[in-house]
């Protein structure tokens, strides 16, 4: 990983954001970067470093959480909430649903807290909103 994202560790455990928001962030083993944001601190986010952006993952739900007879009616609001949910987008990654966003690399650190800030907030709100079709 190079220093910036290392870098990037340091300042987000340091950074408060207006809000009241704090940041836990471990670089693991693998190079990606786990992120707790105090606003959400039941979810993670994953962020790795590509050649040319950053990218955030949050796990949800695995498949087998979603009730049998309601996955497509899942899918079709998750389709429904991606457009309403600001900076993230809701996907699956084999059989993982996950909340999901991007980042140029030279994205400035104000904008990165905030992003994660609100893909912290998206999580939850997305959670709520498709719970009754989760078991």
């Amino acid at each position: 990983m190079s220093i910036v994202f290392e870098d990037l560790v340091y300042r987000l455990n340091e950074h408060t954001t207006a809000e009241g928001t704090s940041f836990d962030a471990v670089m693991n083993d693998n190079g990606v970067l786990e992120i707790v944001c105090s606003n959400n601190d039941e979810f993670s986010i994953h962020m790795v470093q590509t050649d040319t952006q950053l990218l955030t993952v949050t796990p949800l739900f695995h498949v087998s959480e979603v009730k049998p007879d309601m996955i497509d009616e899942l899918n079709a609001q998750l389709l429904h909430l991606s457009p309403a949910m600001p900076l993230s987008s809701a996907g699956i990654q084999g059989e993982q649903y996950i909340l999901f966003g991007a980042m140029a690399l030279n994205t400035y650190f104000e904008n990165i807290v905030h992003e994660l800030e609100v893909q912290a907030e998206n999580t939850l709100e997305l959670l709520e909103a498709v719970s009754p079709l989760l078991n």
